[in-house]
């Protein structure tokens, strides 16, 4: 029965996988999103440079990963590090790319918790029956979960935010660009 459930989550983990891939490689290879593409690389690539630390670490010393005050650090402390350490242009906003690098790690390392060190030997899951052999039995990883769902909430509401300012800037300029015309009243002169 282990061996099953397993083999599914492992699919499931596997067939997401590769639709994210696939959906990046598309996204990436658009040519209207080159713009965009130049801005959050560089969160996105240190959010994966720290997911694979943190699992290099987990294995390594694998108390790490039964307890998640280490996986919060390096989750909330790639966010700044990225927006400080960015080279910003006239008009480029840090905090998406702090989001950006936070919540893509804090997803990261909910998927490596997840899925992929219960399949290695030496982990367990949290879930997984008590036992009394010489595992490391991995913590919940719903706080990591949690934090990305919030930090993409977060990233969400700041993009409504920007493209509602957007919005009105273009509109209050429209409005100054006409500019008062000339009078068209017609005074009549009382008979």
């Amino acid at each position: 029965m282990a061996t099953r459930v397993d083999e599914s989550s492992t699919l499931v983990f596997g067939m997401v996988f590769v639709a994210l891939q696939a959906a990046a490689v598309w996204w990436a290879t658009d040519r209207r999103s080159a713009v965009v593409l130049r801005v959050i690389a560089p969160a996105l690539s240190a959010a994966v440079t720290v997911a694979a630390i943190w699992t290099a670490l987990a294995l390594a010393v694998p108390v790490i990963a039964s307890g998640d005050i280490a996986a919060l650090v390096a989750i909330l402390a790639v966010g700044p590090a990225v927006a400080a350490s960015s080279r910003r242009s006239a008009g480029q906003r840090l905090l998406p790319l702090l989001l950006i690098a936070s919540g893509g790690s804090a997803l990261l390392v909910f998927l490596v918790i997840s899925c992929v060190l219960p399949a290695m030997p030496g982990f367990v899951s949290n879930n997984h029956p008590p036992t009394f052999t010489s595992v490391t039995r991995l913590v919940d990883p719903v706080g990591e979960l949690a934090l990305f769902v919030l930090l993409a909430m977060a990233l969400g509401a700041d993009l409504v935010r920007a493209r509602t300012r957007m919005r009105r800037a273009v509109a209050r300029e429209r409005r100054q660009s006409h500019g008062a015309g000339p009078n068209e009243m017609v005074v009549e002169r009382p008979a």
